[in-house]
Formats: structure tokens, C-alpha cells, sequence
């Protein structure tokens, strides 16, 4: 049937013309006979149908057109319209990133997070900066949000973080409503543990645990996350207290390297 139709579009004109030669020929010679009235009609009728079938034709060759058109159209304003809302999230992120930074009292070098580390042993990102950006082996990462991890591997230009929930991952940290001490490690999946907390000490569901400053990594005061559960466990000397990371890692994007500053020379 589209065979037919396309011959149809493409001899048009020829079929048309042949028709009307018919006919012409067919009035030429006619006179008033029933038999040759009756020819007449059936050749204007089949000329008239003929006609109709081609036009139809061309009609929907014409709307299938416009309606390709239009699906590409429709298209290019989805993909336009996706890549404008991610510009927007974009300029959100970097509107926050910004803020931070003006704020902060750090040295922050801010990059982007261009993949995850190769390591299976390690749970690590892999950053957009290096040597050549004066970056180091065990600065810390941060974002807006709070505690990321530290550099643990640098090249000329780029660096891998080891996160704050892998396994080897330790930052001495407190309670900051409480001013309790203990130390935060990776426990399960993407939760860690505020670990070394004597029984009965003063921790509640929802406080908020900071970076202690007891290390020369971590300045105080980093966000780390908030207190999701704490229990006296029987069998142990001290609490099990869960902590909820503040960062969403399965979203980072764009993180701040802490350039490490250097120490006060020794009194002379």
C-alpha cells in the first residue's frame, strides 16, 4: 500500500494528464447517446476519484512531515531544557560552594570531583588537582555541608581523597553540644561511629559531631554529621553511637581542598 501510495506522489502529474486526455477524447467523440452519457459519467467520476485519492495522499505526506518536525523540535526543547536545569543546580551548588568560601577563615582550594578511585580496599574520589595546585598528601576535604575525607595519594595534576566512611578512615571528633570526645570510623555501608565514648556520657539522638582539633589534619569544627542512635552496650566499657555523615557522597561534585598552613617558627 505505500508502494502504491508513493507512485502515486511521483506520477501524479502523469496520471493526471492521461485522464484528462480520456476524458477530452471521450467528450470529442460523445454525442447524446444514453451509452455515451453513461461513459462520460463514469470517466468523470473515476477522474474525480483519482484526483481525490492523490490529493489525500499528498495531504498525509505533508502531515507526516510536519509531525517529524515537530517530534524533533520537541526534542531539542527536552535536551535544552535538561541541560538548563542543570546549569541552574550548577550555579546553586557553586552559589553555596562560594558562600563557604567567603566565610571560612581556611585556605580552601576548590576542585571537582572527576571519578571514584580505583582501589577496591579504599573508598576514595579522585579530584581535578595535584601537585602543580599545591596540594598534598593527607589535606582535608571538605564541602559546604561538612567533612569529606583527606588526600591520601597525589599526582601532577590530580589527587585521590580516601572518604570518611572507608575502613581505614579515622578523625578524632566530639559532641558539640556536650563537648564529649571519641573518635569517628567507618561502621557499615555509608555510617560511621563515634567510637570511644565512656558509658553514661552525655550524648543525645540529633546532636550534632564536630572535628575536635586533636590532629593536625583536621582543623575544629568541621561538621562530620548528627548523632542518628547511642547505646550503653552491656558487653563494653564504652556507648554504640551512629552517626549520619552531613555530606551526601552519592552527590559530590565539587569539593574544597584545606591547604595545610604552615607552622609558627620556634621563638629565636
Amino acid at each position: 500500500m505505500n508502494r502504491l501510495n508513493e507512485w502515486f506522489i511521483k506520477r501524479g502529474d502523469i496520471v493526471t494528464l492521461l485522464i484528462a486526455l480520456v476524458f477530452s477524447i471521450t467528450l470529442l467523440f460523445s454525442n447524446h447517446g444514453v451509452q455515451m452519457q453513461t461513459v462520460s459519467v463514469w470517466t468523470l467520476e473515476g477522474y474525480g476519484f483519482i484526483l481525490e485519492k492523490i490529493s489525500g495522499i499528498r495531504h498525509l505526506k505533508a502531515v507526516s512531515g510536519e509531525n517529524e518536525w515537530l517530534r524533533q523540535k520537541n526534542a531539542e526543547l527536552m535536551l535544552e531544557n535538561s541541560r538548563l536545569k542543570e546549569a541552574l543546580q550548577e550555579n546553586q551548588r557553586l552559589r553555596e560552594m562560594l558562600g563557604f568560601k567567603s566565610s571560612s577563615q581556611l585556605d580552601l582550594i576548590p576542585t571537582k570531583v572527576i571519578g571514584k578511585g580505583s582501589n577496591g580496599f579504599i573508598n576514595s574520589i579522585i579530584l581535578a588537582v595535584g601537585e602543580t595546585d599545591s596540594i598534598q598528601k593527607n589535606m582535608a576535604v571538605v564541602t559546604a555541608q561538612g567533612l569529606v575525607g583527606k588526600i591520601f595519594n597525589v599526582s601532577e595534576d590530580h589527587a585521590t581523597a580516601q572518604l570518611l566512611f572507608d575502613r581505614n578512615f579515622r578523625v578524632s571528633a566530639m559532641i558539640q553540644r556536650s563537648r564529649v570526645n571519641g573518635i569517628v570510623k567507618w561502621h557499615e555501608g555509608n555510617q560511621v561511629i563515634l567510637a570511644e565514648v565512656p558509658k553514661r556520657s552525655d550524648v543525645q539522638v540529633g546532636d550534632t559531631v564536630i572535628t575536635s582539633g586533636l590532629s593536625s589534619i583536621f582543623p575544629a569544627g568541621l561538621e562530620i554529621g548528627a548523632v542518628t542512635d547511642c547505646r550503653d552496650d552491656q558487653q563494653n566499657m564504652f556507648m554504640t553511637i551512629l552517626v549520619r555523615p552531613a555530606v551526601d557522597f552519592a552527590k559530590l561534585e565539587e569539593v574544597f581542598v584545606i591547604k595545610r598552613l604552615p607552622l609558627p617558627s620556634p621563638p629565636s
